[in-house]
């Protein structure tokens, strides 16, 4: 190690040890000369004797340099010197592998930003994060397991009762609730959670303090509230706020502290604004929750996150959640009509990734976006069969330079070293550009995922994780490409290869090229197959009637922002606000409405005479609504009549069911006039009048269509805060002045919101257009590339066998002969190519079916279509080639024979 130590100290001064040994060298033969010279030997001859004395000077400073040098470290950068001068001496060849790795490096990085922040990335200041979870829960449900991370709060004081696993258990909510007063009022993302929240988190208040268990407590939690670093320096410019009044949704909070600037909490893509106490929020809702949230198992709302002790495996936590989860499955079906046995739900409690993406039932868009990574990784596949293609070609065209060099004494070794040090040089440059590249891919991507990934424009640029990530990708990249012309190292008869000059070793290659180019085209097929399925899916899903009229419907929310209203004036509140909007030129028609279209929903029990249980049947939703409702939405009434005015309170109360529901609780009967309960078999019968059509209110893809609307006067007449408005022009143009018009009559602290209903469903169809985004543009850049690919072989091929070709010309082969061989050979490497690209994707459409909307991972006409797109690159990719082939001069073939 001394020995190393000084090598490596004198090597990092070696330019100076050099002009010292040189030096010294010099002064020793200027003695020698003056010795000479005294003893009266001319100065000519002197000259001679002095360095016939001093002997081999080369080898002298040689043998001293070999003290002071690294061998190895320098022929590493001798060998970079040759990389960098031999790609500035072919810098097509550079720019055209520079471009394509750094596409597929880009592209992967991009993809790997988006997954990691989905489903893997550490959450920024957790203590001990390896302990904090997620809880899953899990039931059976008429056969079919279901996992959700929403549950209710009382389930939530049970698992801190009965479990013993846990040093904390959180419960935690976000929802977007106006912040502020008056005009000053703006909807900001409000952190929802229990004093123990803060203490997952390695985070001290930069002002004041968080909030304490004594003000986290049922039935009602204080009215305190903790603000974000950002919020506090954004809206009160850094002021001190302690002590200040701040209107947060229905609650007057007093600002208690801020915390620390950085600190995202459990949501770093959107993080909250400002911090309340979990029941304080719960007891402020103003609805008949806010009084048995804690003692019910009705209002599923809250997440649970919990730590484990460190003594407690993760097996023994999910033991032990789950435990406590059947107890409480029980407890809860005493209390409550409905639940099924814990025989038949089989509940379970499941510890896991805090984000939900890399949790046991990811969302849609997770998988979608794991899946987009596996495909983006398929496009750097291709990109580095296609450089390592032409760097194969670029290493047969240089064989009788590496044949020279091999006969001077140059081990293969230092060879296949300069080769690797050649491939990574050029990774490098690549791995450099895909840092812009990935950057560009993330504001891409980010339109596509915004509402999961990012909430600002920086959020998906460049950091740390994906800084490594390019440099294993580059790794990895320069190593697969430099081994390509290292296998093609001349071996055997160096004298006969010198022999046999330029034409020497042309044709080795050609099996490993064809090689490549087979794998560039199977995995174009899988990414083409893979777009066109989605394409065809997001198709599907921009097509299928919703069951109302998107582009035409406003959704306006009222929020009362103060304590329960009584009943009466919520109908006077519900009554102006219809009249206000229905007065608008601009407004066809208004209905209020208790759930709006993905945005929420309610069920409720029913009890229907014949049947013994609804509820084994499905979720039956409920929609309680004024008259207009189907008119305003635009859904069709197929049989029978819908709600109107008439059906108020003290009228027979009536019902209007969709198609599917009429199907599954009575099929092949005439409904209109059946009778159903809702709530509770004493409850009064309500008469079925109507069939609508079948409404996609929660899930696009899956789920039942079970819906039954009943009158709000006769169900409720204290539900709802919502409002849909059909308007003759563009919703987006006209929600600001329905907004201020509507907002006039609200009283002082209430305010509305509107929304349209078209953004909604625009964002619910995420999923599809990100698979069908991101598919489409790596299977159209892979196609791409592999055509280049395709072309840079053919074209290649054509050079090396242009005397062939005379020759072949020369006996008589016609013009279409050399083109019917020249394209056919392309045609059928592609053919290959494809054949087994779809046998990869019939492989995979297992997994890719469940991501797909009515269309199926196996469609042959998209097999085939893929097919026939490949054949015609092949065709278009070999042209040039086939018509250079047949410039075959024979004259100039029968002279070189």
């Amino acid at each position: 190690m001394r020995e190393l130590l000084a090598r490596l100290r004198d090597w990092l001064r070696r330019d100076k040890l050099d002009r010292e040994l040189v030096e010294e060298l010099r002064f020793h033969q200027r003695q020698l000369e003056q010795d000479a010279t005294a003893n009266g030997v001319s100065a000519f001859d002197s000259a001679h004797a002095a360095r016939r004395q001093l002997g081999n000077v080369t080898v002298t400073l040689e043998n001293a340099r070999e003290r002071w040098s690294i061998p190895s470290i320098d022929n590493f950068f001798q060998d970079v010197r040759y990389a960098v001068r031999g790609l500035r001496r072919n810098a097509g060849f550079t720019i055209t592998a520079v471009l394509t790795l750094a596409l597929g490096i880009g592209a992967n990085a991009a993809m790997f930003n988006v997954v990691d922040r989905m489903m893997f990335r550490p959450l920024t200041g957790l203590k001990r994060p390896n302990a904090v979870h997620r809880v899953y829960w899990q039931s059976l449900n008429h056969g079919t397991l279901n996992t959700t991370t929403s549950t209710e709060y009382t389930r939530y004081l049970d698992l801190n009762e009965w479990t013993t696993s846990f040093d904390a258990l959180v419960a935690i909510s976000e929802r977007d609730l106006a912040v502020g007063d008056g005009e000053a009022s703006r909807e900001r993302r409000v952190g929802i959670v229990s004093a123990s929240y803060f203490d997952l988190f390695d985070a001290r208040p930069a002002v004041g303090r968080f909030f304490t268990a004594s003000e986290d407590q049922t039935p009602q939690g204080a009215d305190v509230a903790v603000l974000s670093y950002a919020f506090w320096q954004t809206e009160f410019g850094g002021r001190n706020v302690l002590g200040t009044l701040l209107q947060v949704g229905n609650t007057r909070a007093t600002v208690i502290g801020v915390a620390p600037k950085g600190f995202d909490g459990v949501n770093d893509a959107n993080p909250p604004a400002v911090f309340i106490p979990v029941t304080t929020f719960a007891a402020s809702t103003g609805t008949n929750d806010s009084k048995t949230y804690f003692s019910r198992y009705q209002w599923s709302w809250i997440n649970v996150l919990a730590r484990r002790k460190p003594s407690v495996s993760i097996a023994a936590a999910n033991t032990d959640a789950t435990n406590a989860y059947r107890r409480s499955w029980q407890k809860a079906s005493h209390d409550e009509p409905g639940y099924a046995s814990i025989e038949t739900a089989a509940p379970q409690a499941i510890v896991a990734a805090v984000r939900p993406g890399g949790g046991p039932a990811p969302s849609l868009e997770a998988r979608t976006a794991l899946w987009t990574g596996i495909v983006a990784t398929i496009v750097l596949l291709i990109a580095v069969a296609n450089v390592a293609n032409l760097s194969l070609v670029r290493a047969i065209r240089r064989q009788r330079e590496t044949v020279v060099r091999l006969a001077l004494g140059v081990s293969r070794g230092r060879l296949m070293f300069q080769s690797m040090t050649e491939s990574m040089v050029l990774a490098l440059l690549a791995g450099t550009a895909a840092l812009i590249v990935s950057q560009w891919s993330a504001f891409a991507l980010q339109q596509l995922l915004v509402a999961n990934v990012s909430a600002t424009s920086s959020s998906l640029g460049i950091d740390w994780r994906m800084t490594i990530a390019v440099l294993v990708l580059t790794f990895f990249s320069g190593l697969i490409i430099g081994l390509a012309p290292s296998l093609l190292s001349p071996r055997g008869d160096l004298a006969g290869r010198l022999r046999g000059g330029a034409r020497g070793g042309t044709s080795e290659g050609g099996r490993l090229r064809s090689s490549l180019l087979v794998t560039q085209a199977a995995l174009s097929v899988v990414l083409l197959i893979g777009a066109a399925l989605f394409v065809r899916s997001l198709n599907g899903v921009q097509q299928m009637r919703m069951g109302y009229d998107a582009d035409r419907v406003l959704l306006v929310n009222r929020v009362n922002r103060g304590a329960q209203v009584e009943e009466a004036t919520q109908l006077a509140m519900r009554n102006v606000m219809m009249a206000s909007a229905q007065a608008l030129p601009v407004v066809e028609s208004a209905a209020w409405l208790v759930s709006a279209p993905f945005v929420s929903s309610s069920s409720a029990n029913l009890f229907v005479p014949g049947i013994d249980s609804v509820a084994r049947l499905g979720v039956f939703r409920l929609q309680a609504t004024t008259g207009g409702y189907f008119r305003t939405l635009g859904t069709r009434i197929l049989r029978g009549r819908a709600l109107n005015d008439g059906d108020r309170m003290g009228a027979p109360n009536v019902a209007v069911i969709s198609e599917s529901m009429a199907r599954v609780l009575w099929p092949g009967q005439n409904v209109i006039g059946k009778c159903f309960r809702i709530r509770a078999d004493t409850m009064p019968c309500n008469v079925v009048v109507g069939v609508a059509e079948d409404m996609v209110q929660s899930e696009i893809g899956g789920g039942t269509r079970y819906q039954f609307y009943v009158s709000i006067d006769q169900y409720t007449r204290s539900w709802g805060n919502w409002m849909a408005v059909r308007v003759k022009g563009d919703p987006a143009t006209l929600a600001e002045g329905i907004r201020q018009s509507v907002q006039r009559d609200m009283p002082a602290g209430a305010y509305v919101t509107v929304l349209p209903l078209a953004s909604v469903v625009h964002n619910e169809q995420r999923s599809w257009r990100l698979g069908a985004g991101t598919f489409g543009a790596f299977g159209i850049l892979a196609l791409l590339v592999a055509a280049v690919g395709l072309y840079g072989v053919m074209g290649y091929n054509v050079a090396e066998r242009m005397h062939e070709l005379s020759v072949r010309v020369a006996l008589g082969a016609r013009t279409v002969d050399v083109l019917r061989l020249v394209v056919g050979q392309g045609v059928r490497l592609v053919l290959v190519g494809s054949i087994l690209g779809m046998a990869l994707a019939a492989v995979a459409s297992h997994w890719l079916q469940p991501l797909l909307f009515d269309q199926s991972a196996k469609d042959p006409t998209v097999y085939a279509g893929v097919a026939i797109v490949m054949v015609l690159v092949a065709l278009a990719a070999s042209a040039v080639p086939a018509t250079r082939a047949t410039a075959a001069n024979p004259n100039a073939a029968l002279r070189a024979e």
